[in-house]
């Protein structure tokens, strides 16, 4: 490759744009704030573009690997009686095709890392890119402020630092990009232990007004909790009183939740935000360009937003590995757009649609919920509803 890459921001969207532009014959060097790998979040449901991504960067027996066997999907009252339970791999199948997975997050952060750095990928973390300045004519080098007050030249530079972007900050008009909060905030933790009655092999969700909580055992001896409440008015936030916070919303609630939250406390691997869309009308200013949630943001609302990052960090590397010369990183980066663009922009659409049924406050959104999940396993309907969400693909 011709040019010089920095990628800011090791989250899935960056280690796989480090990842496939390694694999392209890049040497591209990657720089995250933090101090060391991720682990832990939430348990996500992958499949959609990411899929194909996966097989490109070669990482679908490591998607095998990490995937969670999940039998059942559990739907219980305040009781912990069963309400709604749906075959899993029926509706794996018959939904999505095959092709879908579910695992931690982190998990998969964490194939993307191992790969990236035995690929050869240059990682620094502790590193907090500050700024970003844009080449001022053709022939000059983007230039990168990091927090100890040094700076670097580029040719050019990945900015896929999350939903708070710095780079985008130093980028973008405020009136290039927004946020849009679609209204529900989420907590998520690892509980070091099993709990009771919850099987191994099932996902079990108790849903009431407004609210849901779901746990889901990720292995023999640790099982992942994820609270949502619809909150319009806030709640969530990073740095907020969290214990308390949460009392407040879920204190009421019965089966497994009082034991839930007395481990939110102690427990390590925590994560707390907003359900936030990022939309840019602007993805690159010359050889500085956004992806992952910098830049595109669907929220987990909208269920693919892990394969969108993973597609588009592979993509975005596809189109730099192409260019000769700087002078052709725009025009790459316009390419990208051209291929992610109408699925950034359908999945964004279907996350702002479908939140109102996410944690439903009416009880009858609740029941046609519950009724079209077990609708979704019948052999004629499944299919159907697939294609109808975009879930299932049609042939080439």
């Amino acid at each position: 490759m011709a040019v010089r890459v920095l990628v800011v921001g090791a989250g899935i969207a960056g280690l796989s744009a480090a990842l496939r532009l390694r694999q392209l014959g890049g040497s591209p060097t990657l720089v995250e704030a933090a101090p060391g790998p991720r682990g832990g979040g939430y348990m996500i449901d992958f499949f959609g573009p990411g899929i194909d991504a996966a097989d490109r960067l070669g990482l679908r027996p490591a998607l095998e690997r990490i995937h969670a066997p999940i039998e059942r999907l559990v739907f219980v009252d305040g009781s912990g009686r069963s309400r709604v339970a749906v075959g899993y791999p029926a509706l794996r199948r018959r939904l999505f095709g095959g092709r879908h997975h579910n695992f931690l997050r982190g998990d998969l952060e964490a194939e993307l890392y191992a790969a990236a750095r035995d690929a050869g990928v240059q990682l620094s973390h502790g590193r907090k890119v500050t700024g970003v300045r844009p080449a001022a004519a053709a022939g000059d080098p983007v230039v990168v402020r990091y927090a100890d007050g040094a700076e670097e030249e580029w040719d050019v530079v990945l900015g896929a630092d999350g939903i708070h972007s710095r780079v985008r900050d130093g980028v973008l008009e405020p009136d290039e990009w927004s946020t849009r909060d679609l209204g529900h905030a989420v907590w998520t933790w690892i509980v070091d232990r099993s709990l009771p009655g919850v099987r191994r092999e099932d996902f079990v969700t108790l849903t009431a007004p407004g609210r849901m909580v779901a746990v889901y055992p990720v292995d023999e001896r640790r099982t992942a909790a994820f609270f949502v409440h619809r909150s319009p008015d806030g709640g969530g936030e990073p740095g907020a009183d969290l214990p308390a916070t949460l009392h407040r919303r879920f204190g009421d609630l019965g089966w497994l939740v009082p034991e839930l939250l007395t481990t939110f406390p102690s427990a390590v691997d925590r994560y707390t935000d907003r359900t936030v869309q990022v939309r840019s009308r602007v993805w690159h200013r010359g050889r500085v360009a956004l992806l992952g949630d910098a830049c595109w943001c669907v929220s987990l609302l909208a269920g693919q937003g892990a394969s969108l990052a993973l597609a588009g960090g592979a993509a975005v590397a596809e189109e730099l590995a192409t260019v000769s010369a700087p002078a052709d990183v725009p025009a790459a980066l316009d390419r990208a757009r051209d291929r992610l663009g109408p699925v950034v922009a359908r999945l964004a659409d279907a996350g702002a649609r479908t939140a109102s049924w996410f944690a439903p406050e009416e009880r009858w959104r609740m029941a046609v919920r519950d009724a079209s999940l077990r609708a979704s396993a019948w052999p004629v309907v499944g299919p159907v509803l697939g294609r109808r969400l975009g879930f299932i693909r049609p042939a080439a």
